[in-house]
């Protein structure tokens, strides 16, 4: 198969959908009301792998390691996340306390000790000027608008992107809305997607959304700081001041409501610097998800994306090509009750490389099933 190679346009969802997106159980956007809120979500899911992986991990790739952290249990009943949570806001000062458990945690948080395993966020917030705020702590991911909370999502489970780039981070954030149509982000982090540091090098993030109109929304998340590359870690070494060269990220996106239709267009580049000689690996991933509103309960979503990490500084599978891979899925979304999303998706992927394990070999291909229900409250 060809692969994927574009630029995409970006665009933003339609108001009427049910399904809400962009990651909105973040600080930036605590409800805008007096005191104490308190909210839960839990997302129960079924998936099967037709590669029948040796680990029953969805996404096992030939290094033992998984591309996939959300949904990603084979051929068993599971809770992919389940959280519950309070925002504050008084006046000046704004917070946000949620605590999870479920797979997700388990595969996305391996890396951080086990008591910080189970907070999804957890900071506190200062408004020393109007339309300024500056949090602290532990919260989620300016980068991609796919959130860990699956209904915010058009699609069922995560695309490769936001599988693999940050889900939370940690640090300091200053967040300024200069006018209702262009908000700016600043932010310095103990790294991509960390709670414990794992070296001294800290990161800066920026981030620009502009809405020039109601239902379009644009926005160019940066990341830059020293990182390791998956190709250069060994086992039981997550990150070090030694292999740590500096990373440049850009993450690009547009969501758009046109009628009946919510249309998310990204496109993400990285670039590593190399240790030992001039130059930097590049990794790349374009995606395009297209979701339509039969009736206001139920939805059709069809996505395309294409992940290319030859040198493997994000997905390392130790293969000539290393991860080059074209996915596409097709789900359907059914609104049960106010509060209640079931949802059944399709997906298959086709690497360059065999770079997905099967029950006795490897293969260059990967099919997937899943079904979820959550409940959003």
């Amino acid at each position: 198969m060809e692969r994927l190679i574009c630029a995409f346009v970006f665009i933003f969802m339609m108001n009427n959908s049910f399904i809400c997106l962009s990651q909105v159980r973040d600080s930036t956007v605590v409800k805008d009301t007096s005191e104490f809120s308190f909210w839960g979500f839990v997302d129960i899911y079924y998936g099967y792998n037709f590669n029948i992986p040796p680990s029953r991990v969805v996404g096992e790739l030939v290094t033992g390691n998984s591309f996939l952290y959300s949904h990603n249990r084979h051929n068993e009943f599971n809770l992919n996340n389940g959280i519950a949570g309070v925002d504050y806001l008084n006046d000046k000062v704004r917070g946000v306390l949620a605590l999870q458990a479920g797979t997700y945690v388990q595969y996305n948080y391996a890396n951080e000790p086990v008591m910080l395993r189970y907070i999804y966020e957890a900071y506190g917030g200062y408004q020393p000027i109007k339309n300024l705020w500056i949090d602290a702590g532990i919260f989620t991911s300016h980068i991609g608008s796919e959130s860990a909370i699956s209904s915010e999502d058009l699609t069922l489970s995560r695309s490769m992107m936001a599988d693999n780039t940050p889900y939370y981070e940690t640090g300091v954030r200053a967040s300024y809305d200069i006018n209702n149509k262009l908000k700016i982000n600043g932010l310095i982090l103990n790294g991509w997607q960390n709670i414990t540091d794992h070296n001294k090098n800290k990161a800066l993030g920026t981030q620009v959304q502009f809405k020039p109109i109601e239902n379009l929304l644009l926005n160019y998340s940066t990341f830059y700081g020293k990182e390791s590359g998956a190709y250069e870690q060994t086992i039981g070494v997550i990150n070090t001041d030694s292999l740590s060269t500096r990373r440049f990220f850009n993450n690009l996106y547009c969501q758009a409501n046109l009628a009946k239709f919510n249309l998310l267009c990204s496109f993400d580049i990285g670039f590593q610097k190399k240790r030992k000689v001039a130059g930097s690996y590049i990794w790349f991933n374009p995606t395009l998800i297209l979701n339509y509103s039969i009736t206001e309960k139920i939805s059709a979503v069809a996505r395309c994306e294409y992940y290319s990490d030859k040198n493997g500084v994000i997905i390392y599978t130790g293969t000539p090509n290393g991860f080059q891979t074209i996915a596409g899925s097709f789900g359907l979304n059914f609104k049960l009750a106010e509060y209640l999303l079931w949802r059944i998706e399709g997906k298959i992927f086709e690497s360059k490389d065999k770079v997905f394990l099967t029950k006795d070999n490897q293969s260059d291909k990967s099919v997937l099933l899943l079904s979820s229900v959550a409940i959003k409250f």
